[in-house]
């Protein structure tokens, strides 16, 4: 008897299962993260044709949203943005070292996080150290194929030592996606491609540019070199299409939701610089790209996004309810073709208090080592506090190379968008602290191998004004301006 009612309460179980859904009618989810890839880079923006057909591909499934903005320049902060929904004073993943500051904390919910809970198979493969562990993206994965292992045991010694691997190329990462994912329905897989950011691992030859690279006095690739540039992101395309055809062999396609999307762009010379690391377009104006089986999509978007949106979109659309406090929104609306409210696109560089930025070191630099940016389409403040007189204001949509800075303290976009900013308090007003506030010797080296370079770091004093008039004094930062009754705005003192 106890045999039948227990069979009984299987098929019941199972019945209620297939009527609502069910983990097996749940779609597999894949998030491919494109390190240093600009919008303008992917051809299906129109400007380099013929460059990325495996992500064209996805694009003619899906949804291409053309005016999806990143939270950060820099890789660790922008990445815990995609994959928590949140801006960067939220989650608090703010610099890429520091004594403190550049681990996501343990009690921000992640995308692996939640869809784990909810019967996922998570898995992570990665291509370079700062998406490592070291920033705290382990959590939620059951397998995490990072660049950075546990502390070591020298061979014929006692001594430890932290053993970082810093880097693998697009072949060799969806080598190992294809050995480590397995078959287990449903899953949630991210996929951290970097080819574009490092210019020393080059592609195959027959991807080389047919121009010779220039080389500087030390041997390396000397930067902007464009040609090496699209190079590096046409061989990741074409290990993209490797990997989806591979999974659509494998059947792990069909019922699977996919977004690429990038953590930030790259300066080619634009504005004076050849990196990332601050907010202009060609730095945070990144692709993406979301393809959702069974959902007729909205081919091309042209609102305002941004990529704190792709969290409550996967989950939108996985039927997972999101956790509470979260910044982005669902982009289902757009992709359906509704009308949805208007978006506001926060992101900032706290270059300042970042080991690793060295703005200090670099007088054509100085202006850019705090930025915080307001983006309310068409018009982008980027406020400087340090050096506020340097701040800049554009019309994106009459200006997209952001050429003809139109920032006045009494200017009426200025004054709103500082307002903005000042109410979504994204202030860092003092360095980052820690035990010992040294720099860890092996995270540095796996950054100096991979093109980074520590500097100076500054420690200015700050005073607090009123956003609209930025004289009145308030006294502190959680005072509120008697006039306009917003938060303060942070400012040189």
């Amino acid at each position: 008897m106890i045999r039948i009612h227990t069979l009984l309460a299987a098929l019941v179980a199972a019945f209620f299962a297939a009527c609502s859904g069910g983990d097996q009618a749940r779609p597999n989810v894949i998030l491919i993260t494109l390190d240093t890839v600009r919008a303008d880079y992917v051809s299906c923006y129109g400007v380099h044709p013929g460059l990325t057909p495996s992500l064209d591909a996805l694009a003619a499934e899906g949804t291409r949203f053309d005016m999806a903005v990143s939270t950060a320049g820099v890789t660790p902060v922008s990445h815990a943005s995609i994959l928590t929904g949140l801006n960067n004073q939220t989650h608090k993943l703010r610099v890429l070292s520091a004594p403190s500051g550049y681990k996501l904390p343990d009690d921000v919910p992640m995308l692996s996080t939640v869809l784990a809970k909810e019967g996922y198979r998570t898995v992570a493969v990665h291509s370079a150290f700062p998406v490592s562990r070291n920033f705290g993206f382990q959590r939620g994965f059951e397998v995490f194929e990072d660049m950075n292992t546990q502390m070591q045991t020298l061979p014929g010694s006692t001594k430890t030592q932290w053993n970082v691997a810093t880097q693998r190329r697009s072949d060799d990462t969806t080598d190992v996606v294809k050995r480590v994912l397995g078959d287990e329905q449903p899953y949630f897989l991210w996929i951290h491609y970097w080819d574009p950011h490092d210019w020393n691992l080059t592609p195959p030859a027959e991807y080389m540019p047919p121009k010779e690279v220039v080389l500087d006095e030390n041997g390396q690739i000397r930067r902007p070199a464009k040609e090496l540039y699209a190079a590096e992101i046409k061989f990741q395309d074409s290990q993209i299409g490797r990997l989806m055809a591979d999974l659509k062999a494998r059947g792990l396609l069909e019922n699977t939701i996919v977004v690429v999307t990038a953590d930030h762009g790259q300066g080619l010379m634009e504005h004076g610089w050849a990196a990332h690391r601050l907010v202009y377009q060609e730095q945070i104006h990144v692709p993406l790209i979301v393809r959702v089986p069974g959902v007729k999509p909205t081919p091309v978007v042209k609102d305002l996004v941004r990529t704190i949106d792709i969290f409550p979109t996967i989950l939108d659309f996985a039927g997972v309810k999101a956790p509470k406090g979260v910044d982005g929104r669902s982009l289902r609306a757009l992709m359906e073709g509704k009308s949805d409210e208007k978006r506001l696109a926060f992101a900032d560089q706290i270059n300042g208090y970042d080991w690793n930025a060295g703005m200090k070191d670099r007088e054509e630099r100085k202006y850019d080592q705090f930025l915080y940016m307001a983006f309310d389409w068409p018009w982008k403040l980027t406020y400087r506090p340090l050096h506020p007189e340097q701040s800049e204001l554009y019309n994106v949509a009459e200006d997209p190379d952001e050429a003809n800075n139109l920032y006045a303290v009494d200017n009426e976009h200025a004054i709103r968008l500082r307002r903005e900013l000042a109410n979504a308090r994204p202030w860092v007003p003092g360095p980052y602290a820690g035990k010992g506030q040294t720099p860890d010797p092996e995270k540095a080296r796996a950054l100096a191998e991979l093109g980074y370079t520590e500097g100076e770091t500054v420690d200015p004093t700050w005073k607090w004004v009123c956003p609209e008039d930025t004289v009145t004094d308030l006294g502190e930062m959680t005072a509120r301006c008697p006039k306009c009754k917003t938060l303060p705005l942070m400012i040189r003192h």
